[in-house]
Formats: structure tokens, sequence, C-alpha cells
């Protein structure tokens, strides 16, 4: 049977009009699917996020476990100093598994003060974050006339072993380990770092005023939620002459802010300007984390929830004197159950054994290690400062009166070690407001 054909047995050739549908089904190019497009863009994020994870990284732990200072009965000035008594437990704990501890520090302009002072752990697994403030006037073990913790800094730049070395060593007497890693922001860089972040929004707890020309600082914050540049966020966290309890209510507004900060952060689900972030870090920051160890830490903070992340503030007796001037005396075995629920990372508790704390109660001194460094004389008193100011401005020409050089012994305290750090460590009359340098 012919399907079709002519007379002569030839087939006849089929044509198509030009423009038919058939031809136009056949030159129409094949278009993508939104579920196609998806995927593809999912799988480009993909693996855009699997390159990130490659490059960013945690940041080295320290296996040296708990510190087991030396015990001594010696309490005079030849004891030997704190910073040199602490060594690793010979057979270190084990650490949880991705939990990392730290320390922060707030710097003022000139460097040497350190008046805002944080250790802490992030629970990468857990995925929880404790930080502890230590305040600046808190009683520490060391040599010298001054034995308060925010003179550890300028004194380790003085003497030449670091300032944050010698801050570490300090932190490591009380936590009875060393942190992992640290970073110590000075003033220009937390505006800096607020403001990449596009600023905050706080609820100031007082209303804040204050004048200070020779600081250069003028502080004029209403109370109230508002909006904070990272200026006005600076204002807020440095003031303190408007809380009765002075440096003590400086720190709650400290945290509350950093808390502001982290509910914003977590509630918005990412950090704006990471790459900003980590270059202000990176360049302005005194830190011993690499931008790939920054990056990791971002990412597992946004892992948080808002009320996984919790703030303390070492127990103490904060209206503590002695000779006059203002300390904080820690409540040891506070502290310790303090350092054990929130801060240490290993499976081993942390005891008196492990650190070297001195403590100040009603006139008596207690040693964790058996001795104060330096002697119990050895403290500044105000009689003796206001001495060293007469004598500082002694004109006659005689030399009576005058202050001590570097390195010596001051005048009417035989014995006694020169202050950490040589003349550089200025101790100031307690004064309501900010305190000088900041």
């Amino acid at each position: 049977m012919k399907i079709s054909g002519s007379s002569g047995g030839s087939h006849a050739a089929v044509k198509t009009k030009k423009g038919s549908g058939d031809e136009r089904r056949q030159k129409r190019p094949r278009r993508l699917g939104f579920a196609h497009i998806l995927c593809i863009i999912l799988g480009v994020l993909a693996l855009a996020c699997g390159i990130y994870m490659l490059w960013e990284a945690p940041p080295e732990r320290g296996s040296a476990g708990l510190t087991t200072p030396k015990p001594t009965n010696s309490v005079h000035e030849s004891a030997p100093p704190a910073e040199a008594t602490a060594e690793p437990s010979p057979s270190p704990p084990a650490a949880s598994d991705g939990a990392y501890t730290f320390l922060l520090v707030g710097r003022d302009k000139v460097g040497a003060n350190t008046d805002t002072i944080m250790v802490g752990k992030i629970d990468t697994a857990a995925h929880t974050i404790n930080v502890v403030s230590i305040p600046r006037d808190t009683l520490v073990n060391i040599p010298g006339s001054v034995k308060k913790i925010n003179t550890l800094y300028a004194a380790g730049v003085n003497s030449g072993v670091g300032g944050i070395e010698r801050l570490k060593e300090g932190i490591r007497d009380i936590l009875g380990f060393e942190v992992d890693f640290y970073a110590a922001i000075d003033l220009s860089a937390f505006v800096e770092l607020v403001d990449a972040i596009g600023g905050v929004y706080y609820d100031v707890p007082v209303d804040m005023y204050y004048d200070d020309p020779a600081q250069d600082l003028s502080i004029a914050i209403p109370k109230g939620y508002q909006w904070l540049s990272g200026e006005d966020a600076l204002k807020v966290v440095r003031f303190r002459s408007g809380y009765a309890s002075a440096d003590i209510g400086r720190i709650g507004t400290q945290q509350d802010f950093l808390k502001a900060v982290a509910s914003q952060l977590l509630t918005l689900g990412n950090i704006p300007n990471l790459s900003k972030l980590i270059d202000i870090f990176t360049s302005h920051v005194e830190t011993d984390l690499t931008a790939a160890n920054i990056s990791y830490f971002a990412r597992q903070f946004l892992l948080c929830g808002v009320n996984d992340v919790q703030f303390f503030t070492m127990p103490g007796n904060y209206a503590d004197s002695i000779g006059g001037f203002s300390y904080v005396s820690m409540y040891l075995s506070d502290w310790l159950e303090i350092v054990n629920t929130y801060l240490n990372p290993y499976d081993t508790p942390v005891t008196e054994a492990n650190v070297n704390i001195l403590t100040h109660h009603q006139g008596y001194f207690q040693s964790t290690v058996g001795y104060v460094s330096g002697g119990e004389d050895s403290f500044l008193t105000m009689e003796k400062y206001l001495e060293e100011l007469q004598g500082d401005s002694d004109s006659d020409g005689d030399g009576d009166g005058d202050a001590p050089a570097e390195g010596e012994e001051p005048a009417g305290e035989p014995g006694a070690e020169p202050q950490e750090g040589g003349e550089l460590i200025e101790v100031p009359p307690e004064e309501p407001g900010l305190e000088p340098g900041t």
C-alpha cells in the first residue's frame, strides 16, 4: 500500500509553511523552571558556605590544665612573686570538647589603665556563652604597694614583659588555669566596632551628664530607650559618677549594653558588615585571634539563643578599704563556685590549691599560697601617698621630700618592694566620676 506518491512511484516532498507551529517548537530555547533555578542558587550557596567553613578555624587550645601554686609560710617581702609560683599540673585534666575560655580587656586612651576586665567561656557544643566581670580594684597577690588587678597591664608594659602577658598571668592566678585567647580593645576600636554593626538600641539606665575638660570629655545622654552611635555608646559604658556603687554600677551597665548588642544581632540572625568587623579586630584590637578564628566564633555566636548569653560579676566585698584606698576583696568560696559552674573548661574542679588569691576581711589577710607578696606592710596608704605628693612639690632644691627614683624604695617604707613597674603607674586618690585617663 502506498502512503503517498506520484503515479511514477516517486515520493512527493512534504513542505511546511515558514513560521508554522512545528518549526517554532523546534527553535524555541528550553527554559529552566523555577525549581531548577532554585537548585542552582542553593548549590552555589552551599559551595560558598563550604569554602567559608573550610577557611574559618577555631584557635589552638592550650593543654597546661590547672595550675598548682607552691605554698609557703613566708609573709615578708622576700616571698617569691605570685607570677613565679604557678606551675601546670603534671597530668592535665581533660577539657570539654568545643569549650574555649577568653579574656576581654577595655583599655583607655593611653593604653595603661584596664578598667574593664572580663573573663568568659564559649561552649560551641552547647551553644552557650558565660562572661564574668572582674572589678578594676580587685585585690591581687602581687609585689608592690598597689595590689589592684588593673595595675597589671601597665606593670607589664613598664617591665618589658608585655601588658597583656602580665595581665594573663594575674588572671591565671585567680582562675586556676590559663585562658585560650584574649582581646584588648581600646576606645577608638570600640567606637568603630559599634558603628560597624549600625549602632545599638539601648535603654540608658540613668541620666548621664559629665564634663571633664582635661580629658576633652563631655557626656550628655538622657535616661531612656534610644539609638546609640559608637561615640555615644562609649560614653555610656565609661560613665560611672551617677551610680551609688560607682564602678560596680558601671559594670552592670556594661553587661546590660553587651546583652543588648547580643540580643540585637541574634534577633537579626546575622552580623552586619562582618568583614569590616574582622578587619577592625585584626587591625586595631590587640588579640591573638586570626581572621579565621574570629569568623569561626562569629558563626558559633549566631547559633546561640538570646538567653544563652549570660553575664556575672565576681562576688566580693565591693566596699573594702586598705590603707585608705578602695579595694574589692574576693569572696573565695563563692568565686570558686562561679569559676567551676560557668568558666572551668576542664573535667576537674578548681580548688584553693590551684589559685593564688589574697583576701582581706576586717583588717586581716588570708592567702591561698600562705604569704602576702611584698608583706602586709607593703601597701600604699593615703598618708604615704600624701607625703609623696608633698615631696613632689618640694622646690627648695635640697632633695628633701622628693619622690623616689624609679626602682627605689618609697620614703618611710624600708624593705618594701617598689610599686610594680616603677613610677609610670600612678595611684590617684579615689574621686567621684570618671577616673583619670578614661
